[in-house]
């Protein structure tokens, strides 16, 4: 599985190839707080979608099981994101839409999560979301090393600590 390296990969991934630039960040808030948010925030949304599926199109017990505890976490820390991202006044545009990045589950995953069943979907599903856990935990390490803002890096630790989490439980699954 390829790792990012934290911080300044953080910003350079997000502003770099993305057409969309925001208003400068309020002062507490830096580069890599405002990429971090504006990275993880769609990653959790289309995680989440993700996860919301497993109830009506998984075999295993084991997956619905995982869903279970993915799905109300994967929500609390949504909306603390998209507090920090208010906070930071940074719009609610995803500027990284179409783009396939590590860890992010695309449309297509969707559309393919959607019309699977069985053990196919149960397969995908797991990849999935195991990319998507370990993905932002190296994220919100960047985000703790580099970011200017105490609150959205304590935001950070507690994604990482999920993160990891939900790798361990899916890990399980699998």
């Amino acid at each position: 599985m390829r790792r990012l390296l934290p911080g300044a990969v953080v910003v350079a991934l997000t502003m770099g190839g993305c057409a969309a630039t925001a208003a400068p960040p309020p002062p507490a808030f830096n580069a890599t707080d405002v990429a971090w948010l504006q990275l993880v925030v769609p990653m959790t949304e289309h995680a989440l979608a993700a996860a919301r599926l497993a109830p009506d199109h998984a075999s295993s017990a084991a997956v619905r099981s995982a869903a279970a505890a993915v799905v109300p976490a994967q929500e609390g820390l949504l909306a603390r994101l998209k507090a920090a991202r208010d906070r930071a006044g940074l719009p609610a545009a995803d500027i990284h839409s179409g783009h396939k990045m590590p860890g992010m589950v695309t449309e297509a995953d969707l559309v393919a999560l959607r019309t699977g069943r069985g053990a196919e979907f149960d397969g995908r599903w797991v990849a999935l979301l195991r990319a998507h856990a370990a993905q932002v935990v190296v994220l919100a390490r960047g985000e703790q090393a580099s970011g200017a803002d105490a609150e959205t890096k304590r935001l950070a630790a507690e994604v990482s600590a999920e993160g990891t989490r939900q790798e361990q439980l899916l890990t399980k699954t699998a």
